[in-house]
């Protein structure tokens, strides 16, 4: 026989964590995506040490489980004398800025690895008749590679 009691007041009280699930799940994905956006960048630049770093970045995040990236950031970070004397010390110490930062970290890898996949999709062509309209960097990537991959998506 079911305790229907018990049941309502578990229900109720996961209810009151909503809101701190929810501000956690936006706060991290905004910083993710930001990051994301970085790291995609740096991963498909011409420069070899961006590319390690960033794909040093995904394979760290994409390869170990969220929970133990959780467990490192909010412990291990705690290990490290300098980080405490730091000016970081105050927001690192607290376990929501913690999960914020492992949250972000991790969400920052896949999405990144999405960005970069859909800037290859883009073909070589486009790309060429961008650059002989004289378009150029941010402009580029904005109008062909971004532009072309969201009409393709919707398609």
């Amino acid at each position: 026989m079911m305790d229907w009691d018990f049941l309502i007041d578990i229900f109720q009280q996961l209810l009151g964590g909503v809101p701190l699930t929810l501000q956690l799940a936006l706060m991290a994905l905004a910083a993710g995506f930001i990051l994301a956006v970085v790291i995609a960048s740096a991963a498909s630049s011409r420069y070899r040490l961006f590319r390690w770093i960033a794909s040093a970045h995904i394979e760290t995040f994409r390869g170990t489980p969220l929970l133990v990236q959780i467990f490192l950031i909010y412990y291990g970070l705690g290990q490290i004398p300098g980080l405490r004397q730091s000016v970081l010390w105050p927001f690192l110490r607290e376990p929501y800025w913690c999960a914020i930062l492992a949250l972000a970290l991790n969400t920052s890898a896949y999405t990144a690895e999405i960005i970069r996949g859909a800037i290859q999709a883009v073909p070589a062509s486009e790309i060429e008749a961008g650059r002989a309209c004289g378009m150029s960097g941010l402009l580029l990537r904005r109008r062909v590679c971004i532009e072309t991959t969201a009409s393709g998506a919707q398609a």
